[in-house]
């Protein structure tokens, strides 16, 4: 079997197995068990409760998708055999300026202190890779006489992108942001999907119920289709990838996001900041789509180039790459998943058979039980 037959195999069955993941996840997410994950104790107030700090699924789901998206750069970039120490240093100066960015431009466009923008932290990402790949490759060639694939590293970026936001859109359902319209105001070309596959929300501390007052009511399932169709685009932009096609999967998987964003937010229910004709995640949208055009036509095409599916996978099982995922979600998952906008109460005691559980001797009849203190 050849090494592209064998990297077709392989995308093939990462499918199907995000296939069967979406099925359960979709189904599940929109509960309201599903929003919390865990509460931390802080401190007690007068009546001896605890206050909690709520750990969310929103920021599970988004460690996870931004370790998906590092560990899928990785593996193509070592394909192409990209020198493995300037993967990570770009990797982390794109986080380094992304995660900040996807809280900033949530305050500014939605006013939103308390929550994160992946759209603005995706476009943020868009405009300035390419110029730090490109400087990258301008100290490659001076320091040690040799190019960066600048094209294919180029292209891992746009699919490692598009498959951490589509895993991300998880996190959305789980917190009921991002929500889409009512169905009943779905367009007519949709309204049949859209009735078949609506997600009905619960809990009143998903945003979908407190912003958007639409709890309990069936609306478009916008989360779970860009999900989806984000997954699929990656994974085909993989393939291409694999096939040493690096400009169509650069271009395809840039664009054809950006075009997809475009028309998604006009089945939204939430607010995007902007006119009502168009939001602001719109514009970014054209502007990156212009941009990915822009870089598509200036870059030469590289050809020749082999994609090795055992080299990517080497170079992700590296100590220090496994290493360097765990830190990413650790700190993707601090960043995103400590709740602000939520709050929670804590009281803690004794079950009523905790004397026989801790093998204590009962009390004389005539001596009250002394009540438990914390």
């Amino acid at each position: 079997m050849t090494q592209t037959a064998l990297a077709d195999l392989f995308l093939l069955c990462i499918g199907a197995a995000f296939a069967l993941l979406y099925q359960w996840l979709f189904r599940i997410l929109p509960r309201a068990r599903w929003q919390f994950i865990a509460v931390l104790p802080l401190g007690r107030d007068a009546q001896g409760h605890w206050r909690g700090r709520n750990l969310t699924f929103y920021g599970f789901f988004t460690a996870c998708a931004g370790a998906i998206a590092v560990a899928t750069f990785i593996l193509l970039t070592s394909a192409v055999g990209a020198d493995l120490g300037l993967t990570l240093l770009l990797t982390v100066v794109v986080l380094a300026l992304c995660l900040p960015a996807a809280k900033l431009i949530a305050v500014v466009v939605e006013k939103n202190r308390h929550g994160f923008t992946v759209g603005g932290a995706s476009f943020v990402g868009i405009i300035v890779a390419p110029i730090l790949l490109w400087w990258l490759d301008t100290r490659a060639q001076a320091w040690f006489g040799t190019s960066l694939p600048v094209l294919p590293m180029l292209a891992a970026m746009a699919i490692a992108y598009v498959i951490g936001e589509g895993v991300g859109r998880l996190a959305c359902i789980s917190f009921g942001c991002c929500y889409g319209k009512p169905v009943h105001d779905s367009p007519a070309a949709l309204r049949v999907l859209a009735q078949r596959y609506a997600q009905v929300f619960e809990g009143e501390t998903k945003k979908i119920a407190f912003a958007g007052g639409l709890e309990g009511r069936a609306v478009i399932p916008i989360q779970a289709m860009t999900c989806s169709l984000y997954t699929l685009l990656a994974l085909g932009c993989a393939v291409l990838f694999f096939h040493q096609q690096f400009e169509l999967a650069f271009g395809i998987a840039l664009v054809g996001s950006q075009l997809w964003r475009l028309y998604s937010e006009t089945l939204r229910a939430d607010y995007r900041g902007g006119s009502k004709q168009i939001s602001a995640y719109q514009v970014m949208a054209l502007i990156a789509c212009g941009w990915g055009i822009g870089i598509t036509l200036a870059l030469p095409v590289h050809t020749g180039m082999p994609a090795d599916l055992g080299a990517g996978l080497a170079g992700l099982w590296h100590p220090g790459v496994l290493i360097a995922l765990q830190g990413i979600w650790a700190v993707m998952f601090v960043f995103s998943g400590s709740s602000t906008i939520t709050t929670s109460t804590l009281r803690f005691g004794l079950a009523p058979d905790w004397r026989c559980q801790a093998g204590c001797e009962h009390p004389p009849a005539s001596q009250p039980l002394a009540p438990p203190r914390y």
